[in-house]
């Protein structure tokens, strides 16, 4: 019986430990969620894009610095920083085992002089991103950025701007371990972007956008009168704070999205990634004046 005991405490002390390490104190708790600091968002802010790597987290901070870069967290212990030109854009990024897919610089200009963005692959070794290549699908003359991985390598989510139109492209690899269009996923209306979208399923991608419940709404026109017509100068767009959206594949077909309202709130919520079904970090705005990353469970 003693014996039985003993082993019983040590289980709940490991329980107890694990869930210390993944958070700290509850912030937040709701009948469908409750949100935890976490050991980054306690000691650094400007966090942004977590993406789950190993038993921790890869992020983009700009934590007593003008400009993002790259970091590793066991979420116990302080960052450590993964070593990258800085060349190259520290947003989010897509890891698949050592495999790290990450926004850049294109080297070419486009017409007006000004720089589109590429994804670039590397290989992440003892902290440092090695092997860096141009994914050969980016087209030069369009943006590309914003990249989410599967969990099982195979299906990729990125933002482009081909064709004139911002939008969620899926890739799929092929058995010769290239990428490949495979679908568009969807299409932002004018003014709104898409950002930090991740994968919960192969059938479902959490992200985020500024768009105002996926309508267009004309804040302001400017004009002026020439031969007693009126031209139009500038439109400028309403848009929203940063909300997170999540859409399903039904049928083979992506439906519209929908605002998750259970992660949402009045300011921007830049996007979530899952560790489990009902568990995994959220990046907002809403505590400390900051961008940060918590940790989250749905009940």
């Amino acid at each position: 019986m003693k014996i039985r005991s003993i082993v019983i405490i040590v289980c709940v002390l490991f329980i107890l430990n694990f869930k210390l390490n993944a958070q700290q104190k509850m912030i937040l708790e709701t009948d469908s969620i409750a949100i935890f600091d976490t050991y980054i968002s306690l000691n650094s802010s400007e966090n942004i894009s977590p993406v789950i790597f190993n038993d921790g987290l890869i992020y983009a901070s700009a934590n007593k610095s003008n400009y993002y870069q790259l970091f590793f967290s066991d979420l116990k212990s302080k960052s450590k920083k993964i070593k990258i030109s800085s060349k190259y854009n520290s947003g989010l990024v897509a890891v698949y085992k050592n495999e790290i897919y990450f926004t850049g610089n294109s080297k070419y200009a486009t017409s007006d002089g000004s720089i589109n963005l590429v994804i670039y692959k590397g290989i992440i070794e003892n902290f440092k991103v090695k092997k860096i290549a141009p994914l050969p699908i980016c087209k030069e003359v369009f943006s590309y950025n914003n990249p989410a991985i599967s969990r099982d390598g195979k299906q990729m989510a990125i933002v482009t701007n081909e064709n004139g139109m911002v939008h969620l492209l899926e890739l799929t690899l092929d058995n010769e371990n290239k990428w490949n269009r495979s679908s568009v996923v969807f299409i932002a209306q004018a003014n709104f972007n898409i950002i930090n979208p991740t994968f919960y399923n192969e059938n479902t991608i959490y992200f985020s956008s500024n768009m105002i419940n996926g309508k267009t709404n004309i804040d302001e026109i400017n004009y002026t009168i020439k031969d007693g017509e009126p031209i139009i100068t500038d439109v400028f767009y309403k848009t929203d704070v940063y909300n997170i959206y999540k859409i399903v594949r039904k049928d083979g077909r992506w439906q519209l999205p929908e605002r998750q309202t259970i992660f949402n709130s009045g300011f921007d919520d830049f996007g979530v990634v899952f560790k489990t079904e009902k568990s995994g970090f959220i990046n907002t705005f809403r505590y400390d004046n900051t961008d940060n990353i918590y940790y989250f469970e749905l009940k």
